[in-house]
């Protein structure tokens, strides 16, 4: 008796300094939510498609460009003035060379170009950008999505494992007690003493299978720290009790998946691209202007000096200001079958989405039919259980009042530990298909309120 107290005291020692790090499924997503660094990837990609969207529309802005330049070159040549675009160097002099052959010249220019009339480009473009944009927040949604999967599987695995390690106590403590009874009718001369090994060997069996059972349990403990970077020390009371109960069948608003929702931002995607297509065939009209300043060691009577200092004695300013118009005719053939070729996958976008759509139903009607028909396993396997540990306390009676044998027992009990093994797995089994539908369903709230 006070062995068994000091066994219930520990247990509840035990209890009560575990409960303070007992985590719920919730609160393990809440921290998954703030370390896990796979959602610090996603984030990344999101802003890259917001970078690029800026990056698109840039070119639509006016597109100024400077030059500068001095140097020393020969002077051969024509007179004559242009206005030089940044990489072209314009040097001119008189036809009948008075002074040096060569002098120095300054040259500093700058040019703008700026889109005036784009036939609707630039919308297009800043349209397909924010499409991109939507396209990586829905990836990230079903990225979330799949690490809740990941996590809600590993926790009712770590479930599993601690109730079959409470089981697996339990059953020790059976073997224990039937070892307990043998040692006692061997040394009264009703059994035999090799009873007492067959007994000891049975319990040494099952604390091999228990040690399994920890070490397995440890490792779903690891897995978990993946996710939440927290040692987790147990799930509590009401969690383990959880697992053991189904929840039953309960509608939950239909949300739209984001592989599909993605598959339809694609379609809208690969729309406005075509679209754009269609814009290619139209010119590009600019407006233009650029600045000049100029000069060269020539002075006005065409003398030739080849000091440096005289190419600041004589400088030239220009401008212009006009607008230009730039037409790739090849643009019309490209255009055409690009158009054509961005239609073709559009058609292909549609076919996908029908494909998927009738995947995730399929796929959540089998789940329903599975779950179903699991619940009503675990019905029947509760049933077999109960029947198997009332039929193993009339044998362990009967044991005791030397009836039957000690391997009837045994096998009586063996009986009882594989039913209740194989009913634990049934549970397991259940779960699980419940982590497969939540994610094909987008929504993991009963796992959550359960757990």
């Amino acid at each position: 008796m006070g062995l068994k107290l000091n066994s219930l005291l520990i247990l509840m020692g035990m209890f009560f300094a575990m409960d303070s790090h007992a985590q719920s499924l919730q609160d393990l997503w809440d921290k998954t939510r703030n370390y896990y660094k796979g959602f610090e990837v996603q984030k990344q990609q999101i802003l890259l498609a917001k970078q690029d969207s800026i990056a698109q529309q840039i070119k639509y802005k006016p597109q100024v460009q400077a030059q500068f330049q001095q140097g020393f070159s020969s002077v051969e040549g024509t007179t004559g003035a242009f206005l030089p675009l940044p990489g072209i160097m314009n040097i001119s002099g008189p036809n009948q060379l008075d002074g040096a052959s060569s002098t120095f010249n300054h040259f500093l220019s700058g040019s703008m170009n700026w889109d005036l009339i784009n036939f609707g480009r630039k919308g297009l473009d800043k349209d397909i950008s924010s499409s991109k944009v939507d396209y990586s927040k829905l990836k990230e949604q079903d990225f979330s999505y799949n690490v809740q999967q990941k996590l809600s599987r590993r926790y009712i695995e770590f479930l599993f494992f601690q109730v079959m390690d409470d089981w697996y106590k339990k059953h020790s403590e059976r073997y224990q007690s039937i070892l307990e009874i043998t040692k006692g009718l061997a040394r009264a001369g009703i059994v035999p003493g090799a009873d007492t090994l067959l007994a000891t060997s049975s319990l040494k069996n099952v604390e091999s299978n228990l040690l399994q059972i920890q070490g397995k349990l440890n490792g779903a403990k690891i897995l978990l720290k993946e996710f939440t970077n927290e040692e987790v020390v147990s799930a509590g009371n009401s969690n383990p009790d959880a697992f053991l109960q189904v929840i039953g069948s309960q509608q939950t608003n239909a949300v739209e998946h984001p592989l599909l929702m993605m598959k339809k931002k694609e379609e809208e995607s690969l729309t406005l691209l075509e679209k754009k297509q269609g814009k290619e065939l139209f010119p590009r009209v600019m407006l233009l202007g650029g600045l000049a300043n100029r000069s060269s060691g020539i002075t006005a009577n065409g003398y030739v000096h080849g000091n440096y200092s005289e190419i600041y004695n004589d400088f030239a300013n220009n401008y212009f200001v006009g607008v230009g118009v730039t037409w790739n005719l090849q643009d019309m053939f490209r255009s055409k079958s690009d158009k054509k070729q961005y239609n073709l996958k559009l058609q292909n976008n549609l076919y996908e989405q029908e494909l998927l759509q009738n995947e995730i139903s399929s796929n959540l009607n089998q789940l329903n039919a599975e779950i179903s028909a699991a619940a009503e396993g675990i019905e029947e396997s509760n049933i077999s259980r109960q029947q198997a540990e009332e039929a193993y306390q009339l044998y362990k009676a009967r044991y005791e009042g030397g009836l039957i044998n000690l391997s009837e027992l045994l096998q009586v009990q063996e009986i009882l530990l594989q039913t209740e093994r194989q009913n634990l797995t049934a549970y397991l089994n259940y779960w699980n298909l419940m982590v497969n539908k939540s994610y094909q369903q987008a929504d993991f709230s009963q796992l959550f309120t359960h757990f």
